[in-house]
C-alpha cells in the first residue's frame, strides 16, 4: 500500500526498491578488491550496486571501509534492525 501511495505521489524509487527486493542481479563483475573477510562476494557486489542507487546511499563504501570494525560488530548483532 505504502509503496503504491509513494508511487502515485511520484517519489519512489523504483529501481531502489527492485534492487531491496532482488539484490544485484547484473552479471558484471566484480568492480574491486571487498575491504573485509566478513563480507561475502554476494554482498559486496550488492554493496556496490547500492552505492550507485541515490544521493542517499553515496559514499556508502568509503563510509564502510573507514568504520570497517564498527559495520562488523553491526553485522554480528542477532537482531541488527
Amino acid at each position: 500500500m505504502i509503496t503504491m501511495i509513494m508511487d502515485g505521489d511520484d517519489v519512489l524509487n523504483k529501481e531502489e526498491l527492485a534492487f531491496f527486493l532482488k539484490g544485484n542481479t547484473s552479471l558484471d563483475p566484480i568492480e574491486s578488491k571487498k575491504p573485509a573477510a566478513w563480507i561475502s562476494d554476494n554482498n559486496w557486489k550488492d554493496i556496490q550496486k547500492l552505492d550507485g542507487l541515490g544521493e542517499v546511499w553515496v559514499g556508502f563504501i568509503d563510509n564502510l571501509i573507514k568504520f570497517k570494525n564498527e559495520w562488523k560488530d553491526w553485522y554480528d548483532l542477532e537482531a541488527p534492525e
